[in-house]
């Protein structure tokens, strides 16, 4: 019960604070070209010292990676099942695709940090377990899969062929994934941390990595914006069941499987639950996939989490 609280009023508190950077838009405190800025902040230097601090002090155990395949089966799963949706429901090439990069892997950069942080305070075992789902069982497949299937659902998709490779290139070159990899051949050792020479190194990654919370909020109330929602909400509601429901559902049901522990099992089942990733609009821009639903569905998921969310984990945690 306690846990299931903790979900409920850190999605209230998250949303809150987006609200509040949504006002200060409107009133032109910030502006919504600003959102580039401070996603590159949040890319280039905050994710990489968090994951960066919590992965090289904390020793990863066998017992996670069953996770990250747990993560990695649940969005394949979903996706797969999007696909079915679309074929059942006649749609074209492209709003299959949408529908596809909407029912699968959520977004746990933006979200996902922050509320783990929230839910689990001063419990660095759940932001290790979430990161790794993050990176390994979230980030990895969503780069190559993404792009894959805006490219083959999108209006080029003789012209995009090549182009995939360069995207999995700048994903591996990128400050996320090296601090991930760092973080996990450092962890290990059991570095002195406290030591004279590493705690100032450490403590301004932590300061640093404090960031994300802040950082995901300002950019997700600049990029909300109404838009036209016509014509898409029986989309909304298939990619919403199969993101917010069967996904979780999906990830509770091998938490038991494979036995993982009830703190495991409640970050896995919270990470599986949360709203299509922002990438997925991403990818459907650059490769013409249908990117005007792809971006409204994106932005109606993020509204409807605040009710979806801490619902679903409450029923699925007391089963």
């Amino acid at each position: 019960m306690t846990a299931n609280i903790q979900v409920f009023e850190s999605v209230v508190a998250f949303s809150l604070v987006v609200v509040s950077c949504m006002i200060m838009k409107r009133k032109s405190i910030v502006k919504e070209e600003d959102a580039t800025l401070c996603a590159r902040l949040l890319t280039q230097a905050a994710l990489p010292a968090f994951i960066f601090f919590q992965l090289s002090t904390h020793p990863v155990s066998s017992r996670q990676f069953l996770m990250v395949l747990a993560m990695i089966v649940t969005g394949l799963l979903s996706m797969s099942a999007a696909w079915l949706a679309g074929r059942s429901l006649r749609l074209d090439r492209p709003k299959i695709g949408a529908l596809m990069l909407t029912s699968s892997f959520g977004s746990t950069a933006l979200i996902g940090y922050p509320l783990i942080q929230f839910s689990f305070p001063n419990n660095p075992t759940a932001l290790t377990d979430a990161i790794l789902l993050s990176e390994l069982g979230v980030g990895l497949p969503i780069f190559i899969l993404g792009p894959a299937v805006a490219m083959h659902f999108g209006e080029d998709f003789e012209k995009n062929i090549g182009n995939r490779r360069n995207v999995l290139l700048e994903y591996f070159r990128s400050p996320i994934f090296f601090a991930t990899v760092l973080g996990l051949l450092i962890a290990p050792f059991q570095l002195p941390v406290n030591s004279w020479l590493l705690a100032p190194i450490y403590e301004a990654l932590s300061v640093i990595g404090d960031s994300v919370a802040v950082l995901a909020c300002l950019i997700l109330g600049l990029q909300l914006k109404t838009k036209s929602l016509k014509g898409i909400w029986t989309l909304f509601l298939v990619s919403a069941l199969i993101q917010m429901i069967f996904q979780p559902w999906v990830a509770h049901t091998q938490a038991n499987l494979y036995h993982l522990s009830v703190e495991q099992g409640q970050v896995l089942t919270l990470v599986s639950s949360l709203p299509a990733a922002v990438l997925g609009s991403v990818f459907a821009t650059h490769y013409k996939c249908a990117s005007d639903t792809t971006s409204a569905l994106i932005m109606m998921h993020l509204l409807l989490a605040i009710v979806a969310v801490p619902l679903t984990f409450a029923v699925l945690n007391t089963t």
